[in-house]
């Protein structure tokens, strides 16, 4: 079984009108992939949190392990893609994870740039930059999920920052007109969004004024390299600061030496 796996199936035969061998296969496909995601991270495992380095290392692992053809891996990716989608349509993930990934030619390293958290009050100097990419870079540098982040009041946050400097930007850029303390990430309305895609959408330009991706997921993940390249910490403390089980740590440990290629952060902007 895998999530949604009903409400899949539902949409499989009533809008896209498939034949029952063909959901079959794709259930299959799913159902392998949730295996290897759902073992490797533990009881945490949410459909949610998949990432796109996830999808590539079970493609890799097909390939490599199983020694299965090229046609056969593109042929799960192809299942992937569909049931990814429908669960960006229905809204029961905040982000769909496969945009770059185009057949198993796939370069084998992610890359991520780490060691960027000590750099947000000099990041908050560059005029160019949309407050939501400084909220967002700070709510993940105290080790908050994209998920969690979303119906984070602004609150929270500013009882966590200690750089006065960055404080002051948070509160500068933060409308209190119609809440005293509203969600950090507000619609027109007050509300909370009910995914990043539109956060994403204002901060993903600014991508080439800091030099490194930025969506809330890659954010999340460089965080975690970053954390786990730090030779002091030991893994009580890794555990405390990322708040993952030990098999989740593992699991990144090995994407990292495998799968991962980490460059420092540098601010190159003035």
């Amino acid at each position: 079984m895998f999530p949604y796996e009903d409400k899949f199936q539902t949409y499989c035969k009533q809008k896209k009108q498939l034949a029952p061998s063909t959901i079959a296969l794709a259930a299959k496909s799913i159902t392998t992939f949730w295996n290897y995601y759902a073992t490797n991270i533990g009881p945490s495992a949410s459909i949610n949190e998949v990432t796109t380095s996830d999808i590539r290392n079970f493609l890799d692992s097909l390939e490599q392990k199983m020694h299965f053809k090229s046609n056969t891996v593109n042929k799960y990716l192809s299942h992937l893609k569909m049931y990814f989608v429908f669960l960006a349509e229905y809204g029961f993930i905040n982000s769909y994870p496969l945009f770059t990934l185009r057949g198993n030619k796939f370069d084998r390293k992610q890359k991520y740039v780490i060691n960027w958290m000590g750099h947000l009050s000099e990041l908050t100097k560059m005029t160019k930059l949309h407050p939501e990419t400084i909220k967002m870079m700070t709510a993940i540098s105290l080790g908050y999920k994209p998920a969690e982040i979303l119906t984070m009041r602004i609150n929270t946050l500013l009882d966590q920052v200690s750089d006065s400097q960055l404080k002051k930007y948070l509160q500068a850029h933060t409308d209190f007109s119609q809440d005293a303390n509203p969600y950090i990430f507000a619609t027109k309305s007050g509300d909370h969004y009910a995914s990043d895609f539109n956060i994403n959408q204002k901060i993903a330009p600014d991508r080439d004024l800091i030099g490194m991706q930025l969506t809330s997921h890659k954010l999340r993940m460089s965080f975690v390299y970053s954390i786990l390249s730090n030779p002091k910490l030991s893994d009580e403390e890794i555990l405390k600061t990322l708040r993952i089980p030990l098999k989740s740590l593992n699991y990144y440990r090995k994407n990292m030496m495998l799968y991962v290629e980490t460059t420092e952060f540098k601010l190159t902007q003035p």
